[in-house]
């Protein structure tokens, strides 16, 4: 009963944070980035003079679900600490390919950069974030430069990666319809068999009560990294669990954890090129 009444109090904070997104920032919705109706976007800016850092953030959702109004309430409280945040709609697995989730949000991305500017963006400070699923995507257009490239862009335009509980080996995934998703795929989409050669700074984030995607996963690919000279900024916050660390990069769920600190800290830091 407790926990039932917990899971109905949850989802009446995030429907209330994500009507209230609009309060105190700009809000463009559905630009387009690419032909097709489900290729839209929307564009939370804060208030005040730019050229503002970039974040194009890729919501989780299994590859299955999910969409863009999920997440309003992390645009928005991005937005507020200064970011022009883009998230972008995409195609879902099964009706589409791994490939064709990542040509989507490649195509996001690139159009971003195209565009920052635009919407008081600075396009040299282009960050691309993620959780869960979204994470995997941002990771492999950080490590695996085919799918910008096909967009007409690079890894070497963005100014990093920032990934939150993301499944970057899918050893780390325990939900049977995840593992399904993965299931005679290419290793080639695994971020962590592309853990080698140039690309842009990464930060990785994850809960250490995570039981959908295991921290191990995290781990494994900063270890990957490092080995390679690389040193990625790993962070594993006590008591998050895999959907509590992207709430947490709002309020009340950001007295949680130092998430969305963190993520400022990197982003503040974070160019574009050498």
């Amino acid at each position: 009963m407790l926990g039932l009444l917990h899971d109905k109090l949850l989802s009446a904070t995030l429907l209330v944070l994500n009507l209230l997104a609009p309060v105190d920032v700009h809000v463009d919705a559905n630009r387009a980035y690419a032909a097709g109706d489900g290729h839209r976007a929307d564009i939370y800016r804060p208030n005040g003079m730019g050229p503002s850092p970039v974040m194009v953030f890729l919501y989780g959702g299994g590859w299955r679900n999910g969409s863009k109004e999920d997440v309003a309430y992390v645009g928005a409280a991005l937005a507020r600490r200064g970011f022009v945040v883009v998230i972008p709609e995409y195609r879902h697995f099964p009706a589409v390919s791994l490939s064709d989730i990542l040509t989507d949000n490649a195509a996001a991305v690139a159009w971003t950069i195209g565009h920052a500017s635009e919407f008081g963006g600075d396009p040299r400070r282009v960050v691309v974030a993620g959780h869960s699923s979204g994470a995997w995507a941002a990771a492999m257009l950080g490590l695996d430069a085919t799918w910008l490239e096909r967009a007409g862009s690079r890894p070497a335009d963005l100014a990093g990666i920032v990934g939150l509980a993301g499944p970057y080996a899918s050893s780390a995934l325990t939900d049977p319809l995840d593992k399904q998703v993965f299931s005679g795929a290419d290793p080639a989409m695994q971020p962590i068999n592309h853990a080698g050669g140039r690309h842009p700074a990464l930060l990785l984030l994850t809960g250490a009560e995570d039981r959908d995607v295991r921290p191990s996963g995290t781990v494994a690919l900063a270890d990957r990294l490092e080995a390679g000279a690389d040193h990625p900024e790993t962070h594993i916050y006590p008591g998050l669990g895999h959907g509590a660390i992207v709430r947490s990069l709002s309020f009340p769920f950001s007295l949680q954890a130092t998430t969305a600190d963190d993520i400022a800290q990197f982003v503040a830091g974070a160019h574009a090129g050498p």
